[in-house]
């Protein structure tokens, strides 16, 4: 196994930004309140969202110290087809169209970069060390949420040990122990997802993101939740050309 990376100060997490780029870029102006040293991206920066060039190409221009490939990350390099859905839904055919439609307005530089993106890395903040995936250490698909149980985890991160332990994938911001190690996710800057009581799952116009510092030889997490105007992205999304924008957007809400 490589060698951990080696960071210090106060480190950006970053995941699920999905092409939304009033979210990426109220996150980049909430960071500048920061003595941010990194940025450290944990996947999916640029699939099924109406800004996929733009956002990966901002996120490029951050030098992050780690980027993670999440699940939809990959699917700009390998389209997903019909017969990769184990569980096709209604809507299955329009997540491809937006997954296809975003794939199409990548370079062959943009699909280089994500071609680079790694599947974990290991990085050591101030002698603290951070394990960093997308849905556990063992694949992109798997769903670490708060209520997930010890015993499924401690199958998912055998012979994975580490002080902090940093994924995305389910656009749930928590943080939880796990045995003597932190498990977190830092939420999704441009998808969050919240579910009223007695309602419909929404997307908020809030970007999430999480800061990781250490403090006395302790690791510290502040998770950070950053308003920005719907219309924004709303303009933005009706000028993108996206397939099936409308229904994109319908759960959206003003935050």
């Amino acid at each position: 196994m490589n060698e951990p990376l080696e960071l210090s100060g106060t480190i950006a997490l970053l995941a699920d930004v999905h092409g939304n780029l009033p979210a990426l870029e109220a996150v980049l102006g909430d960071m500048t309140r920061f003595d941010v040293t990194d940025v450290v991206s944990l996947g999916d920066m640029a699939n099924f969202g109406p800004s996929p060039r733009e956002a990966l190409r901002r996120m490029r221009s951050l030098e992050t110290a780690v980027t993670i490939m999440g699940n939809t990350d990959a699917y700009l390099l390998s389209a997903r087809t019909p017969a990769d859905v184990a569980a096709p839904i209604e809507d299955t055919p329009r997540f491809m169209a937006v997954e296809s439609w975003c794939a199409a307005r990548l370079s062959d530089d943009d699909r280089a970069f994500v071609d680079s993106f790694q599947p974990s890395v290991r990085f050591v903040i101030d002698e603290v060390e951070v394990l960093a995936y997308h849905g556990s250490p063992r694949g992109f698909d798997d769903q670490v949420r708060s209520s997930t149980s010890d015993l499924i985890l401690d199958e998912w991160f055998e012979d994975h040990d580490a002080a902090v332990l940093v994924g995305a994938h389910t656009h749930e911001q928590f943080v939880r122990r796990y045995h003597d190690a932190i498990l977190m996710n830092p939420g999704s800057v441009g998808m969050p997802f919240r579910s009223p009581r007695g309602g419909q799952v929404e997307s908020p116009s809030l970007a999430e993101y999480a800061l990781l510092s250490v403090v006395n030889d302790q690791p510290n997490l502040t998770l950070r939740r950053v308003p920005y105007q719907l219309a924004d992205l709303r303009s933005l999304g009706e000028s993108s050309g996206m397939p099936h924008w409308g229904w994109w957007f319908e759960n959206w809400r003003q935050a």
